[in-house]
């Protein structure tokens, strides 16, 4: 179906201010779309949405191309509607673009240590460029998804404001806009001689330090509310985390005829999927179940069941009992039952 804009979205994009008393940055009573909808009636994305309108209009008088932000902003608008519905989808988009428009307004240098804003919480990359003399640059760029790693460095030929760089099956471009740098890949992980499902393209923005990962289960869009959040928190306490880093890869699971409507998630790290991994399922008034494979304190592999429902305690869910029958199938597996 053909894109469409609110009114207010239109008016942000040209910089023109709006006094729509919504918690965020269009008119909700316009909205259309199956993710503007989505945005209306998600308190968190709703919040993000309007950080995002907020740092745009302080962003765009300031940069060194507007034009080309605006482009830029245009195109993500599509890449965002994508993500339909998706709460977590939508988020991550949301707040990977409050990062990039942090960066925007830093003047640009291809003389930079560069870091990747990353899809997800456990894939990112690193990138050192520098001026090699007129018409090249030199790279050094590392990568990593999970566990596999993938390094790539070289020179590429530089035409304006764009970077070039091809050998074999393997291609980059570097492409410079304002304060950020995009690097398009051509070619598999292995032809650019990397580990499975690690690529190096992405945005990058310019620092020296790693970017501060602030992933919670809010922004993977594992729950819904702060309120959810907190009962997790409370229920699973140093297990919280490892919920969160398992969540990095993930599939709908099947659904559980004894807990009608629950929604299932099955989670795991790639290359790190007999260790990283989890099923969580959930509904829509609150109540959770979980089995997260963890390591203990001797290096054994132990699953670990949480739900805080209480005539739910001392037995798995049908759906949560095959994913770990499966995995205990293949070795011991110890299931402990938290409180």
């Amino acid at each position: 179906m053909p894109l469409t804009f609110s009114p207010v979205i239109v008016t942000t994009l040209l910089l023109a201010a709006s006094g729509v008393a919504h918690a965020s940055s269009f008119d909700c009573t316009n909205a259309t779309n199956p993710t503007e909808k989505a945005i209306c009636a998600d308190a968190y994305t709703s919040n993000l949405d309007q950080k995002l309108g907020e740092l745009w209009s302080a962003t765009l008088p300031k940069v060194a191309d507007p034009k080309a932000l605006k482009t830029d902003q245009r195109q993500w608008l599509k890449q965002r509607n994508q993500c339909a519905d998706n709460l977590s989808c939508l988020r991550q988009k949301y707040q990977m673009r409050i990062t990039e428009l942090g960066h925007m307004t830093t003047p640009f240098s291809w003389d930079a240590t560069w870091q990747m804003i990353a899809w997800g919480v456990s894939t990112g990359g690193e990138l050192k460029t520098k001026r090699k003399d007129s018409t090249h640059i030199t790279f050094d760029v590392l990568g990593a998804s999970g566990a596999n790693m993938g390094n790539l460095d070289g020179i590429a030929t530089l035409n304006g404001t764009t970077a070039h760089y091809s050998e074999g099956d393997c291609a980059l471009t570097f492409i410079a806009m304002n304060g950020v740098l995009d690097v398009n890949q051509e070619g598999s992980d292995a032809d650019c001689g990397a580990g499975m499902g690690v690529f190096y393209a992405g945005r990058y923005v310019a620092s020296e330090q790693s970017l501060a990962a602030e992933n919670d289960l809010l922004s993977v869009g594992l729950v819904r509310t702060r309120q959810e959040d907190d009962v997790l928190r409370n229920l699973l306490k140093d297990d919280y985390q490892r919920l969160v880093e398992s969540s990095s890869s993930r599939t709908i699971g099947d659904a559980s005829s004894d807990v009608p409507g629950a929604e299932v998630d099955e989670m795991w790290v790639r290359g790190l999927g007999g260790i990283n991994a989890s099923i969580f399922m959930h509904t829509t008034d609150s109540r959770f179940w979980l089995v997260l494979i963890v390591s203990d304190s001797r290096g054994n592999l132990r699953a670990r069941y949480y739900t805080n429902v209480p005539s739910w305690k001392g037995r798995l869910p049908e759906t949560l009992k095959r994913w770990y029958d499966k995995r205990a199938a293949a070795g011991s597996l110890t299931l402990d039952l938290m409180p």
